[in-house]
């Protein structure tokens, strides 16, 4: 049986031990006999299999809601310079959210909301609608914590969502100190809580690690059923809340929204150099459904209903003893957003034995194991599904997957799911929060990162990114990382990528959407500034060399979102004039490069508190 937990608030941002009462048992598995299905399913590279209720789901969406609102944010096509009764298949749209922490998950929902129809303001500026017709949603580290916060409250408008007119987010208590007060009653009885949790999963056999800490502090925030009301008392706070149960929300079962994918890496070692893990770590996505990697040499999938069950060769070990309910959804967000092992991997690199630090994450953790990394202990542990599977797959060989933040090999926009060759994705929504620049802003480090791998690792079993600049000082030199851009205009044999990057305010304003990752509590007040913030960039797109806002971007995003559809038409039909104009303006095009001073007075220095993390 795994040992229990204590878990504690550290310099390196770890929880405090706290004094361990009752359980608050909702977080742990539970036992029961196995079912007569098979648990695991295997494909290849070049046959994938989608799982088929993914496929019912998307069939059901693409049938009963994306075609009216295809029409309802289109109209007849007039606008744009089309006739969309011509065309015979729309483009299958997916939207990406990057990591980033609460900066990520702030921006993104400043993104939903401009897209979103049922938002008058957005629907006026010609933006809100794509939300509707997308198919597919994903989102890693801050990202899946939006996606979690979406589709764990029955997918509601942003505004109720963030701003707490119906529960859901709470960002104005802190992550880790939520009352802004170490030390007294409140707080030690909120970590006294999480302990609680974590020591009941641990007491019914299963590995615990600062992951579960973290799932648990995350439930908090952005999980249904916590209020300011009763944030310091021993309701559940999410916990039993599973991210299978999606399936079965009437929101869901109706087909209202996007089918969701959440992105976690394999840990690996850490290089210092990258500030990423290698590439060829193994990549893992989670559905409703499904827990899956289609990594060639993985190429398998785990019903995810019964995720923590011990198997081997894709059969139980004990068929009385299956497991549910390991698919907590703050487990899942936590596991996505788990930045813990890179973190004390880059703290092992710099301090000495000996050192202050280093003794409080040993204290924690204990010694490394002969043969492990420091950042192990910190790694989310789940059941391996693909254990003792064929000898090619290469995560048959351990009994236990160490599991951790999704955008950990660089990639950090969730674009792999969205990109596997049987989801057949024509257009992709990167939306991209990413810290890359000292100013916490992002410089197309994330697309680059995914082209790579895509390229060396992934060619029988994903589709390939456009053309992209060579280099992050390249995509910074061109101004691509201040406005929205689209890559691959003129492909047609990879997605068409609408690239919209967190970017100051183009109207100059001092930006508040570009906090540290490090910040971990915002100000309703605060958190209202980024959402306006993102919103008026979004809707607004680029006027060069000014600061207004472009009265046509809305319609040339219509152009960008619905290009792919004349591909699909019988004869081809060839592009509009006023989408060709809107291209012109927002393609990436090599043989005519853009300059970052075609965007004036754009102010790029954060304007809200200075951080300070323990």
């Amino acid at each position: 049986m795994a040992p229990s937990l204590s878990l504690s608030l550290g310099l390196v941002s770890v929880l405090l031990v706290v004094k361990s009462s009752a359980s608050l048992s909702d977080y742990a598995p539970n036992v029961t006999a196995c079912p007569d299905i098979s648990l695991v399913r295997t494909f290849t590279p070049t046959s994938q299999i989608l799982n088929p209720s993914e496929l019912s789901f998307v069939a059901g969406r693409e049938s009963s809601i994306i075609p009216q609102s295809w029409q309802s944010w289109l109209g007849n096509g007039s606008e744009i310079g089309y006739n969309t009764s011509a065309f015979f298949e729309f483009a299958r749209v997916g939207l990406a959210f990057s990591g980033g922490g609460y900066r990520a998950s702030q921006f993104g929902a400043g993104v939903i909301s401009a897209l979103d129809a049922r938002n008058s303001t957005a629907v006026a500026a010609g933006t809100g609608g794509l939300l509707q017709v997308a198919t597919y949603l994903s989102g890693l580290s801050g990202g899946s914590w939006l996606t979690a916060g979406l589709y764990m409250n029955d997918f509601p408008m942003v505004q109720d969502m963030v701003l707490g007119s119906q529960p859901g987010w709470l960002l104005q208590e802190d992550l880790l100190d939520p009352d802004g007060s170490l030390g007294i009653v409140d707080v030690l009885e909120y970590f006294d809580a999480i302990d609680q949790s974590v020591d009941a999963k641990a007491a019914a056999g299963f590995n615990v690690t600062i992951g579960d800490a973290w799932a648990r502090a995350l439930s908090y925030h952005f999980l249904t059923g916590t209020d300011l009301s009763n944030f310091f008392d021993t309701s559940s706070h999410g916990a039993g809340q599973l991210w299978s149960q999606i399936a079965s929300a009437i929101f869901f079962t109706n087909h209202q929204a996007p089918f969701p994918l959440v992105v976690l890496n394999s840990n690996g070692t850490f290089d210092l150099t990258t500030e990423s893990i290698p590439l060829d770590s193994p990549v893992y996505e989670v559905s409703p459904f499904e827990f899956t990697s289609f990594d060639p040499d993985i190429s398998a999938a785990a019903e995810l209903s019964y995720i923590g069950t011990s198997l081997f060769a894709g059969v139980p070990v004990d068929n009385a003893s299956c497991v549910t309910g390991f698919d907590q959804a703050g487990f899942v967000i936590g596991t996505s957003s788990n930045i813990f092992a890179v973190s004390w991997e880059q703290l092992y690199s710099t301090l000495s034995a000996g050192d202050t630090e280093v003794e409080l994450v040993q204290a924690l953790l204990g010694e490394p194991i002969e043969g492990e990394s420091p950042g192990d202990a910190a790694v989310s542990k789940w059941p391996n599904p693909f254990w003792g599977m064929a000898p090619s797959n290469v995560a048959a060989t351990n009994a236990e997957l160490q599991l951790i933040d999704g955008g950990s090999n660089g990639e950090n926009i969730p674009l792999n799911p969205l990109l596997v060759k049987a989801r057949e994705v024509d257009v992709i929504i990167a939306v991209d929060g990413s810290s890359d620049t000292d100013d916490n802003w992002p410089n197309g480090l994330a697309l680059l990162f995914s082209a790579e791998r895509l390229s060396t690792l992934l060619g029988d079993s994903h589709q390939q990114l456009p053309e992209l600049p060579s280099s992050t000082d390249d995509f910074i030199a061109q101004g691509l990382n201040l406005r929205p851009t689209f890559f691959g205009c003129n492909s047609t044999d990879v997605p068409l990528i609408i690239y919209l990057p967190n970017s100051p305010p183009l109207t100059g304003d001092a930006p508040f959407c570009n906090a540290p990752t490090t910040q971990l509590q915002f100000e309703t007040s605060e958190t209202q500034t980024i959402l306006d913030q993102t919103y008026i960039n979004t809707i607004g797109g680029f006027v060069p060399n000014t600061n207004l806002p472009d009265p046509n971007w809305g319609r040339c995003l219509q152009c960008a979102t619905v290009d792919r559809s004349r591909l699909k038409a019988t004869p081809i039909i060839d592009r509009s004039a006023f989408c060709t104009t809107c291209f012109t303006q927002y393609c990436y095009d090599p043989a005519n490069i853009t300059n970052s001073s075609e965007l004036p007075n754009r102010n790029l220095t954060y304007a809200g508190p200075a951080v300070s993390l323990l």
